[in-house]
């Protein structure tokens, strides 16, 4: 289900608006209000109307009583950006549920808001979704705007944006045996066919010969879900370098030997492909918006079991590069699968940047909480860039560098690596994901940039704006924004 989009020319939409249909105003903070909303404002119920700390929200009702009813967002002051403003329209959505028997919403954005206002009006969609985002609680959700051109102009890829991350959260929430290494393939396969893609898969006769035994032990106990390592490129030329995005897709971890305990989020684990899952439905969706740039995926993939062939603890595995890792823990593996399809990757297509993404360590959300996607490695115009795409989507980016002390977590005397970095005893809950993304940086050999999105792409916390139970959505939008942009990858590199 895919809002639709209205364009008004007139000055209110009272007039477009359906019968049993909630009106709800979204302009942006600092903005006049048109003559229409001061209205609005002027005659809301004072005793159905609240505020949420800058935020408040008029009620009220077209024509009196038994009219439509309406609510007005009006911001008091600017607070500390998009995020924060997604987070407090998200609990104000929850107090309309709880007036209204809300089937049918018209979003009227108004004059000037039609750029990171926008995404307040999809988080009032998503948030109605059903747990797996098949289809919605509403029967209808429309968007109204007096700007069309201008919604345009901020949003040009609207219908394919919003499909690639709907998508994404749909495969993130996916039953773990029903989106196995196989499928994922074979919906890949699918996508390529359709619009000129190649596509190749590498199983384990394969992935053995070459001698990616990290990914192969990963994978080893799982006949549902085997190790497969699946490519696909668009636009990819002799001597153009592309852009590769690689994601993490683990469908199910169960810890392997070193089994999860309930409170480390074994019920959760379906999301452990959430890497996957943002990278090709980035992809498919930088394809079907006619991106001109080369452009690769690259999805290493199987399922972490506890098995009698499972990857045991104390293995000394040789990785493709010829690295040696010692496995200290079987439920520190997606760095293992990662590790192989990198250098395999980059030594094949020769990116000018190469982007990971995987739901790669819990520390992650004890570092940086459920609202901040970490970036390691990122150069400063790809900071910058996804600083802007960021604020234009309401998604928030902390960015880290290198740092010998976590590069050194992952030092060990028993091999080359090892798969359980971390920092001195006295030090050792600390700087996980850092050192995680340090242990992938073993395995580049062209610039390499690494997104833990294992606390941002889940709703721990939650109250995730936008949404309800598991997926929700980030970092998508603004990788899409910030990638849409860049014909050549090599100036974000």
């Amino acid at each position: 289900m895919i809002p639709e989009v209205i364009d008004v020319s007139v000055g209110s939409p009272d007039a477009k608006l359906e019968p049993g249909e909630l009106l709800v105003v979204i302009g942006a903070p600092g903005q006049e209000r048109t003559p229409w909303v001061q209205q609005l404002i002027a005659t809301a119920v004072k005793g159905l109307s609240r505020h949420f700390h800058y935020l408040h929200f008029h009620v009220g009702f077209l024509g009196g009583s038994e009219g439509t009813p309406y609510a007005v967002l009006e911001w008091k002051q600017a607070g500390q950006g998009p995020l924060e403003r997604r987070w407090l329209a998200h609990k104000v959505y929850g107090q309309l549920a709880a007036m209204f028997n809300l089937k049918q919403i018209a979003v009227y954005l108004e004059p000037g808001s039609a750029g990171p206002e926008l995404a307040l009006a999809e988080d009032l969609w998503t948030r109605h979704m059903r747990p797996r985002y098949e289809r919605s609680h509403l029967s209808r959700l429309r968007l109204l705007t007096s700007e069309g051109d201008s919604l345009h102009a901020a949003d040009p890829y609207l219908p394919v944006r919003l499909k690639g991350q709907l998508g994404f959260r749909q495969w993130v929430n996916e039953n773990p045996d029903e989106l196995t290494s196989i499928e994922l393939g074979h919906r890949l396969a699918s996508f390529c066919g359709d619009h000129g893609c190649t596509f190749e898969s590498l199983g384990r006769e394969r992935l053995a010969e070459l001698g990616m035994n990290l990914l192969l032990a990963v994978g080893q106990a799982s006949e549902r879900s085997p190790s497969r390592l699946h490519i696909a490129t668009h636009g990819l030329k002799l001597g153009l370098k592309p852009l590769l995005l690689i994601g993490k897709g683990i469908t199910f971890d169960t810890g392997g030997i070193n089994l999860k305990p309930h409170e480390g989020f074994v019920n959760c684990m379906k999301n452990d492909m959430g890497g996957a899952g943002l990278m090709i439905q980035l992809f498919m969706a930088l394809v079907e918006s006619g991106y001109s740039g080369p452009l690769a995926v690259a999805i290493p993939c199987c399922e972490n079991l506890i098995d009698a062939k499972a990857m045991k603890p104390g293995a000394i595995i040789r990785a493709y590069n010829g690295k040696d890792v010692i496995i200290e823990h079987t439920d520190a593996e997606g760095r293992l699968i990662l590790a192989d399809a990198i250098t395999y990757t980059q030594q094949q297509l020769h990116p000018a940047l190469t982007l990971t993404a995987a739901t790669l360590t819990t520390a992650s959300l004890r570092q940086f909480s459920n609202y901040f996607t970490p970036v390691h490695f990122a150069s400063a115009a790809l900071q910058d860039s996804l600083t802007k795409a960021g604020k234009s989507s309401g998604e928030e980016f902390t960015f880290w560098g290198e740092f010998l002390p976590f590069l050194q977590g992952n030092s060990t005397n028993a091999a080359d690596l090892t798969n359980m970095g971390r920092l001195p005893s006295h030090a050792s809950i600390g700087g996980g994901s850092s050192v995680a993304a340090h242990f992938l940086k073993q395995f580049a050999v062209q610039p390499l940039v690494h997104l833990d999105i294992f606390a941002s792409t889940w709703n721990w916390s939650g109250d995730y704006p936008g949404a309800h139970y598991g997926a929700t959505g980030a970092p998508f939008n603004a990788l899409f924004r910030c990638l849409r942009q860049v014909v050549d990858p090599a100036a974000l590199a």
